[in-house]
Parts: structure tokens; sequence; C-alpha cells
């Protein structure tokens, strides 16, 4: 027999975890999984676009850009349509980006991911990263003006023919910029005046770059996904084991 007191502690479980599953997820604003066939944002309302000969095979995103650089018409790429950082960002505004990408080796400076705006009239403000820079390391960076401003920061090559979580953390609260690979952190680098709010999201690009003479990206991709949050490194290390495809609460894949 089921007693009333037995009820309540079970309504009280449900309620626990249903608390416990909308903590793990606060924040997410765009998600991007490819396993569905498609670029629709199946959190927010910002879908994507494949370019050139840009694809998805057996649930991933694949481009394949050989010798092209970021200039040429028949670039392979992924194109948001309008932009995925948070809305009325300002100086204090945080965001985490986080890309699951698998990659062979490519040239140095080819662009994981692109977001900002070239069109040079306030100089280039931007946020990137890509997947191995000259000193053979993955680099993440954001400026409010230019190159030579930039806060940036290096971690494990990305191209290395391994799967890869890469997630770039903007903490404007904090002002540090923060990047993990597969759950592991860099030293932590001071925003200085580099802040989210200064970044003009114009294009928002995977696999292309502001600039049109760097590489095209050759890669694969199971997941992408935005937060308007600082996320934790404990919280990125719950997504890193639970994997693409899979949030934190649903357990590993």
């Amino acid at each position: 027999m089921i007693t009333a007191s037995r009820i309540n502690r079970i309504i009280v479980f449900i309620i626990a975890i249903g608390l416990c599953a909308a903590s793990a997820n606060a924040g997410l604003i765009h998600r991007y999984s490819f396993k569905s066939g498609t670029t629709k944002d199946s959190v927010g309302k910002v879908d994507a676009t494949l370019k050139g000969t840009a694809k998805i095979v057996d649930g991933k995103l694949v481009l394949q850009n050989g010798d092209k650089t970021s200039d040429d018409t028949n670039l392979s790429y992924l194109e948001f349509n309008s932009s995925i950082l948070p809305a009325s960002a300002d100086a204090k505004s945080s965001t985490s980006l986080l890309i699951w990408i698998t990659a062979k080796e490519n040239a140095p400076f080819a662009r994981v991911l692109d977001i900002g705006d070239k069109s040079g009239a306030e100089g280039q403000q931007f946020i990137y990263l890509v997947a191995k820079h000259e000193d053979d390391m993955s680099r993440a960076a954001i400026t409010a003006s230019d190159t030579g401003s930039k806060a940036y920061i290096t971690g494990a090559r990305l191209d290395d023919g391994k799967p890869h979580l890469a997630a770039i953390v903007i903490d404007g609260a904090a002002k540090k910029l923060h990047l993990y690979v597969d759950g592991k952190e860099s030293e932590a680098q001071d925003l200085g005046d580099n802040t989210l709010d200064t970044v003009h999201p114009v294009h928002n690009w995977i696999g292309k770059s502001g600039f049109d003479a760097d590489p095209g990206l050759s890669a694969s991709f199971d997941e992408i996904r935005v937060y308007d949050t600082a996320l934790k490194s404990s919280e990125i290390a719950e997504i890193y084991k639970a994997g693409p495809d899979a949030l934190p609460q649903q357990g590993a894949k």
C-alpha cells in the first residue's frame, strides 16, 4: 500500500530532479546538434545555413576546403543567420561557446569559429578560435579594436585527427578569458578592454575567417552550443563527460 507520506516523498524527489535539470541547462541559448540532419537551432531562434560544399553526413557537419582561402567563393563553411552572442551585451556580459570538432592537420590560422565585423570602419572587432596557430597550439581570442590589442589564450591543438571539445568562456564579471580543451583549462587571461559588448557580430561563421587570406578549415563537427553565462570548470567537465548530443543530466553517451 502506498501511503500519503510516501507519495509526498516521491513528489519532492521528482521536483528536485526537475530543478537539477533546469540548473544544468541554465544559460543555454543556442544548440546545433547535427544528428537531426539539419542546421536548425533547437533551443533558440538562430538557424544556420550551409555554404559552398558544406554538408551534413552521418549526423556531423562536414567542411572540406583543401587549399581554399576565406575569400574563395566556393569556400565550405557554416553561417549562422544572425548573431549567436547574448543579446544586449554590456561590459559585464558573459558567454560560453562550446564546439565538438574532429580535424586532421590544417594550415595555421584556419578558423574554427569567427564572430565579428570585417568592414574595418572602427577597426577589427572579433572573437575567434583557430585549430592551430603558428606556435602549433590552438588559440582563442577577443578584441575590441584590432589584432594588436587582442586578449588571447592558447591550448592543445585541435587538428590532430582526434575528437575534441573546445570551450571558450568570456567572463565579463571577472574580466577573464578562458579556454578548455577536453575539459582541461589553460591559464586564464585578462580581458582588459576586450569585453563582449565591444564585438560587433556582423558575421558569425564556422570554418571561415574575417581575414580573406586565412585558410578555410577542413573538419567535422558533432555539436555547437552557446550559453549566455560563464560556465564554471566543473560544468565544463560535466558537459565533456556527457559528450555531444547529451545534456549533462542525461548522462554520458
